[in-house]
């Protein structure tokens, strides 16, 4: 799914496997439960989601601040000019979710020029000097606060991903990108050093069902 001219109706399906597998095993959930720990006492805010995919966490976070009574604005950001697309087409109209496309280790945006930045389940996509650029970019743009949502690798998460690829979700580009997510994924220690690496100030590491972590840090201005 990363490569450019990809098949539309394969990328377009794989994206809502991902966003349907971030619904049943709590993807979602994590990432709501850092949004209400991070924008705690910010009733206005601007969030950017690196590496947004289909755009379900931005759409659900809008939500989440209607519900809240908090004004979201979401920009998500992707380096897949299709992705993108395939986002904005799911995106209903006058819903305050922008559209980029970048790479997240040069975002084109000012220092400070965010409230918070998400990276949902994308770390894993690149290699460990990338994602060391990735969480350094993370920390230039945001003004309130980073979180950094992913798998963790274990060989039970391979083999769990591996059974559900192969007797649920088996549509090749899905299958292919889980397991490959799975065997790339970080461990622990690992998104533990580069966090640290990155200068993140004060992070606290989290730990959630169905082999995922994450990284985050509210920035007291």
């Amino acid at each position: 799914m990363d490569l450019p001219n990809q098949d539309e109706a394969a990328l377009r399906s794989d994206l809502e496997n991902i966003a349907r597998l971030n619904k049943t095993f709590g993807g979602r959930r994590a990432v709501e439960k850092i949004f209400h720990k991070l924008a705690d006492g910010i009733d206005r805010l601007v969030l950017v989601d690196l590496a947004c995919g289909y755009g379900d966490h931005g759409r659900n976070l809008i939500r989440l601040g209607h519900i809240h009574q908090r004004d979201v604005t979401i920009i998500g950001v992707d380096m897949q000019f299709q992705t993108l697309q395939i986002a904005r087409q799911a995106t209903p109209s006058g819903q305050k979710m922008f559209f980029v496309q970048a790479d997240a280790r040069q975002l084109p945006f000012r220092k400070k020029g965010a409230d918070l930045v998400f990276c949902s389940l994308a770390l894993h996509h690149f290699a460990e000097k990338d994602a060391f650029t990735v969480l350094l970019e993370m920390a230039r743009i945001a003004r309130h606060g980073t979180a950094c949502i992913d798998l963790a690798r274990s060989r039970f998460a391979a083999f769990c991903i591996w059974l559900l690829t192969t007797f649920i979700m088996r549509d090749p580009m899905t299958r292919h990108d889980a397991r490959l997510s799975a065997r790339r994924a970080f461990s622990h220690e690992e998104m533990k050093s580069l966090a640290h690496q990155a200068g993140w100030p004060q992070f606290k590491q989290a730990k959630f069902f169905w082999f995922q972590q994450a990284i985050l840090t509210r920035i007291e201005l």
